[in-house]
């Protein structure tokens, strides 16, 4: 795969917010959903909250249809949307790729948890989305997106 970032002029696009609709990262859901050892839950499992100005349009295929997501430090996810109201991003194969991702790109150990500070220390609290088609998606978490 190459290194370099497709043209991404003229796509449509959203920006996502990491933390909660009061400013906070969420302790035991988004990035931390697997902060649950009461369920037995694997600690890097997560999901990306959509809210509901994105998951009530069309940007992103309908609940349970998966999609590819080619990131900015060219990996490639298999996602969905899942949950009530199809609001999450999830990796459904495997609910801890997501979270292990992120916590890849902020340096913070495999089954830590996520805390704001550390989203802000890497210099992003959301994540940027564009559609390439109906099946194929890029996500920006770079610290440069927001200057280009």
């Amino acid at each position: 795969m190459t290194s370099e970032k497709p043209d991404l002029q003229d796509l449509p696009a959203v920006r996502i917010s990491l933390l909660d609709n009061k400013g906070a990262l969420p302790q035991r859901s988004g990035l931390n959903w697997g902060q649950r050892p009461e369920y037995r839950r694997e600690p890097n499992q997560a999901y990306i909250r959509l809210p509901s100005a994105i998951y009530k349009t069309e940007f992103f295929p309908p609940r349970s249809v998966h999609f590819t997501v080619l990131t900015d430090d060219n990996k490639v996810l298999i996602c969905a949307r899942a949950q009530d109201n199809a609001k999450a991003i999830e990796t459904p194969h495997n609910n801890s790729l997501i979270g292990e991702y992120f916590r890849y790109r902020l340096g913070i150990p495999s089954g830590h948890p996520v805390a704001k500070e550390d989203l802000v220390r890497y210099g992003r609290t959301d994540v940027d989305f564009y559609k390439i088609d109906d099946e194929t998606y890029f996500m920006d978490f770079s610290v440069y997106a927001r200057n280009g």
